[in-house]
């Protein structure tokens, strides 16, 4: 088997960030080196609590955890309680971890870690891009040093699920975002066009809670908080008009462990931060040209076409069904 990859996520551990954890733990195609994390489902000091519980549930206390960003470089913090609960975990309280996180903030946590192996560590970003963001402002070599940044936001064809265009993740830090984008970096975009087509199935829930309720001990400590905060999840994603829960944020990082599950196009995109309706848009052409405008001295003449380099890499297409049954004989949860 080939060397595990060494990632780093970077999280705002609501409900699907924490299944996103626990895949990473579970997956020894991968070696987590470590976590940091940003205020967004709910505020840092939640997101980095939850952080430390969810690694400790999964035996994972030897992966530092460094707090960061506790609000967008330059707007209003906006959490997403309806759809992650209060306390970000869907009200499932877990033990409080018995450590705390480290001394160093996240941006610096990230450049020395990334320093340390020039060229190996893939970053995994699946909250607000805020503390990516500071560590590609602070140190120059950071960006270039990393082998891969592959990010949950985004939608290229499809419409946004905070305002009619824009993903949550650029909506709540389009200035981020779009530093980012604009950095030059390997970079992948893991967006709704495909974690909308990647549902938790409210019918297999309802099938594995019964499952639970006959034979309790059939789950492990790990599959039942699975089962708990899916619950709340789905509820609220149920509310939303869908007929299960899109897995965001473990669809990116099982992405980096089974790449074969998603088909990447190459594209440049660029982060609207501008105008307010179209705020945190990610402005997708995957055409590879555009307009060419030549400028007369009474009006601009479109005169020909002219071909974009493109930014990143942008997920199209999805195999979900290979992909929900992986997900769930990781973390305990198959039929």
């Amino acid at each position: 088997m080939p060397s595990p990859i060494p990632i780093l996520l970077d999280v705002d551990t609501g409900i699907d960030d924490a299944l996103a954890l626990l895949l990473a733990v579970r997956s020894p195609e991968v070696a987590l080196l470590g976590v940091t994390t940003v205020a967004g489902n709910v505020d840092v000091e939640q997101t980095t609590r939850n952080t430390l519980a969810v690694l400790e549930l999964a035996g994972a206390v030897h992966v530092p955890v460094a707090r960061g960003a506790a609000r967008p470089l330059l707007r209003r913090l906006t959490t997403a309680t309806f759809f992650h609960g209060p306390n970000g975990l869907g009200g499932v309280e877990l033990p409080p971890a018995r450590r705390t996180p480290e001394p160093e903030p996240a941006a610096l946590f990230l450049i020395r870690q990334v320093l340390a192996r020039p060229g190996e560590v893939t970053l995994i970003a699946t909250g607000p891009l805020t503390n990516v963001a500071l560590a590609l402002r602070l140190e120059p070599a950071f960006g270039p040093a990393l082998r891969r940044l592959v990010v949950m936001g985004g939608a290229a064809r499809v419409p946004g699920n905070v305002s009619p265009v824009a993903e949550a993740n650029f909506y709540a830090d389009p200035e981020a975002a779009r530093i980012v984008f604009e950095a030059g970096l390997p970079l992948t975009m893991v967006g709704l066009d495909v974690t909308t087509r990647a549902l938790f199935p409210a019918e297999l829930y309802s099938r594995l809670a019964e499952t639970r309720r006959r034979i309790p001990k059939r789950f492990d400590a790990v599959a039942s908080f699975c089962l708990d905060i899916l619950e709340f999840y789905l509820r609220a994603d149920l509310a939303a008009g869908l007929s299960g829960s899109p897995l965001h944020d473990p669809l990116t990082v099982a992405g980096v462990i089974w790449p074969e599950l998603l088909q990447l196009e190459p594209a440049f995109v660029t982060i609207e931060t501008e105008s307010a309706a179209a705020r945190g848009q990610s402005v997708t052409n995957l055409s590879g040209v555009v307009e060419l405008l030549t400028h007369g001295p009474e009006h601009d003449d479109v005169s020909g076409l002219t071909r974009v380099t493109p930014n990143c890499e942008v997920a199209v297409g999805v195999a979900a069904d290979t992909f929900l049954e992986r997900f769930c004989a990781r973390l305990g949860l198959g039929e």
